[in-house]
């Protein structure tokens, strides 16, 4: 019971569950989760802290980034169950649809980048 007590803590802050709602299916930057919500960095960072405290989510460093997904344990299982019944309660939510709008739109953006510097997007110049 205290797992599902401590789960419910976690999920009862508006920014912790928002960026958990973005890694439902996203491993992220960091800098992609705060630019998603529009939220400073510092004020992301703490919660993904917590988070990751908590064994919810993970990290991997990647150069200079730090990619968040969520972590794959037992204690993660019971999360990802509840996860459909928190997208279907927040279907018609504006935060939330403007939280995977703006995912989306830096998805794009990040892929358009990625093949610009790899040469993809060039007219064989």
């Amino acid at each position: 019971m205290d797992d599902l007590i401590n789960l419910f803590n976690i999920l009862s802050d508006k920014t912790r569950l928002r960026i958990l709602l973005l890694l439902i299916k996203n491993e992220l930057c960091v800098c992609e989760i705060f630019a998603a919500l529009d939220m400073s960095q510092p004020r992301v960072s703490r919660q993904l802290a917590i988070l990751k405290h908590s064994r919810i989510i993970k990290d991997r460093r990647v150069g200079k980034w730090i990619y968040y997904s969520i972590d794959d344990n037992e204690y993660t299982r019971l999360l990802k169950d509840i996860f459909p019944i928190l997208q279907g309660w927040l279907k018609n939510d504006k935060e939330y649809l403007n939280d995977k709008s703006m995912l989306s739109k830096i998805s794009e953006l990040k892929v358009n980048c990625e093949l610009t510097l790899s040469g993809g997007d060039n007219d064989g110049r």
